[in-house]
């Protein structure tokens, strides 16, 4: 699986009650992440 800690990368569990303004600040997280790490 990517995201897996054997392989690397990120996971991310996201339930209903989250709000949309914490999904938008997560993406935006991951889209940084990606960009410093690939």
């Amino acid at each position: 699986l990517k995201g897996h800690r054997s392989v690397g990368g990120l996971r991310a569990s996201i339930y209903n009650a989250m709000r949309y303004e914490s999904i938008e600040a997560l993406v935006d997280f991951m889209a940084r992440f990606e960009k410093k790490h690939v």
